[in-house]
């Protein structure tokens, strides 16, 4: 049975917005620079985004607006993740049927290992161009001058190592911009 008598303690405060640093970057290679920065001074991955500079009302959010940051390092681990895996899959295809028939479908199964190896060459293949057309469209959205990479501070204290860390990667520009519960975003003075 409860005790209705005992008052509710009070819990956190409400944020009323989100601090973050956005840089205006004028390539690609400075983005990519400023990213690894960032997380060499102890930003979390999760807190870095790119921004779209004019969302849709549907994508004003911040989860939809903004895409997640990677880096050509990333591209790489990511192309050895996919053709790994898809060799790996082939290989334990191979193993299975060999263990099925008994080791009489060993030829078979060599054959099953190079198609395994095949699939793996055609993953990263397909990662590959992925990367590439995410590199060619950074590239233009500097050309047009939005290419934007935001920081969420979870403190005050990381504003400074975030601004910092951006103009030394190449920024262009660098403006910490609150966002608010209403969804709107603005500039601090």
């Amino acid at each position: 049975m409860s005790d209705d008598t005992i008052p509710a303690k009070p819990g956190p405060g409400i944020s009323e917005g989100l601090t973050e640093i956005r840089g205006l970057f004028p390539s690609n290679a400075t983005l990519e620079d400023a990213i690894s920065r960032l997380t060499r001074e102890g930003f979390d991955r999760a807190d870095l985004s790119i921004p779209d500079p004019a969302p849709t009302a549907a994508s004003a959010t911040p989860e939809a607006g903004a895409a997640n940051p990677s880096t050509e390092t990333d591209d790489r681990q990511t192309q050895t993740l996919h053709s790994s895996m898809a060799a790996s899959v082939g290989a334990l295809a191979a193993a299975g049927a060999v263990i099925a028939s008994g080791g009489l479908a060993a030829p078979a199964v060599a054959a099953a290992v190079a198609g395994g190896v095949g699939l793996g060459a055609a993953a990263e293949g397909v990662a590959r161009a992925a990367n590439q057309g995410d590199d060619n469209a950074r590239e233009e959205a500097a050309k047009r001058g939005e290419l934007f990479l935001s920081v969420a501070l979870r403190r005050p204290d990381q504003q400074a190592k975030a601004e910092a860390a951006m103009w030394k990667a190449g920024a262009m520009r660098v403006t910490p911009v609150t966002r608010t519960s209403t969804g709107g975003s603005s500039p601090q003075a």
